[in-house]
């Protein structure tokens, strides 16, 4: 699906904006970002969220067991029509836990809901896949 580079560079701002406050460990910043009817599913097992509220608790409890996060975003593919995008991400996320560093790759991907003002997230999927696995094992 063709996507006009003015909804591109707008997504893309939105992103950058989520990876910025995140990087401050911005809750505010973020749930600026968030439809009320928000869905998201984490990395970590139970992290379901269903609501803003529940978006909240999340990265309430995220951004305190971490000392630092900074999240990159790249091979990045954006998909629209109407007030209606999706995108599809690389992510690297690097956190220091405890004071150890770790480098985590994963997906994002997200779809987002076009206010006629702002673009905002309804709905996330963050994981964080085994390596050269389909189906891992313990």
């Amino acid at each position: 699906m063709r996507v006009s580079e003015q909804t591109q560079e707008q997504i893309m701002a939105v992103l950058h904006r989520m990876t910025e406050a995140t990087a401050r460990k911005d809750v505010d910043g973020i749930m600026a970002l968030i439809d009320p009817d928000f869905r998201g599913l984490f990395a970590g097992t139970g992290e379901k969220a269903i609501g803003r509220e529940a978006c909240r608790q999340h990265l309430e409890r995220g951004f305190a067991q971490a000392e630092t996060i900074g999240l990159d975003l790249s091979d990045i593919h954006i998909g629209a029509e109407g007030t209606v995008a999706w995108v599809m991400a690389d992510m690297t996320c690097r956190i220091v836990v405890d004071g150890v560093p770790q480098t985590l790759n994963g997906r994002l991907t997200a779809v987002l809901r076009g206010t006629g003002h702002a673009w905002i997230f309804a709905q996330m999927h963050c994981s964080l896949p085994a390596e050269g696995r389909s189906y891992p094992t313990n």
